[in-house]
């Protein structure tokens, strides 16, 4: 098990790196999650009832580049019928909201954000909130993949990315305003993403 780190993340524009092979971040919490082999060195599994989060950087606010690296040992026609969390970001009053998550009943990744204003809903962009959701995949068990979000709330736009490829975007004006807890593969202690992560890098847009 990883030792658990409670301490507050200096707001900053440096990139925060979540590799699992050196030092973690302030605030880090791993809450359950174990380090298993990563794609190279260590990894993060996150199953059960793991709930790893940590503060979201400040930086955020003004856009994000989330990068991050996952491995299920499943095929995904096999998770078909889990819900499965990749990234979740609340604040304390649940309307300032990132979302990267596979819902139950579909091979599809969603993604989408939230302001003050609501919560996430639906598939499909409407009024000021963005979502915007991949095709369908078909990851074979024990295989590596990348997913990647990026938001610039100066230019309205946000797209997801998968292995390199962009599979979705969206325009619209919804953005957290405010950095809250960000969990890693699990939605405040729910919805378990069942996989391993490695090379988690959160960005602000241009970096």
């Amino acid at each position: 098990m990883i030792a658990l780190m409670c301490c507050t993340m200096a707001v900053s524009a440096e990139p925060v790196t979540l590799d699992f092979d050196g030092p973690l971040p302030e605030g880090w919490d791993a809450a359950g999650a174990e380090l298993v082999e990563g794609r190279e060195g260590k990894g993060l599994l996150v199953s059960g009832d793991a709930a790893p989060h940590l503060p979201m950087p400040g930086f955020i606010t003004g856009g994000l580049d989330i990068t991050l690296h996952v491995r299920h040992e499943r095929s995904m026609p096999d998770l078909r019928f889990e819900e499965l969390v990749y990234l979740n970001h609340d604040t304390e009053d649940m309307k300032n909201r990132i979302m990267l998550r596979k819902r139950i009943g579909a091979d599809r990744i969603l993604f989408a954000m939230t302001n003050g204003q609501g919560k996430t809903k639906g598939e499909v962009f409407a009024d000021n909130w963005y979502a915007m959701q991949s095709g369908p995949l078909d990851w074979a068990a024990g295989s590596w993949h990348e997913l990647r979000i990026t938001a610039d709330p100066a230019q309205g736009t946000a797209a997801l990315y998968v292995d390199g490829e962009r599979v979705a975007s969206a325009e619209g004006t919804a953005f957290p305003e405010v950095a809250g807890t960000l969990c890693i593969g699990n939605w405040s202690g729910r919805s378990q993403a069942l996989a391993v992560f490695d090379d988690i890098t959160i960005a602000s847009v241009g970096e």
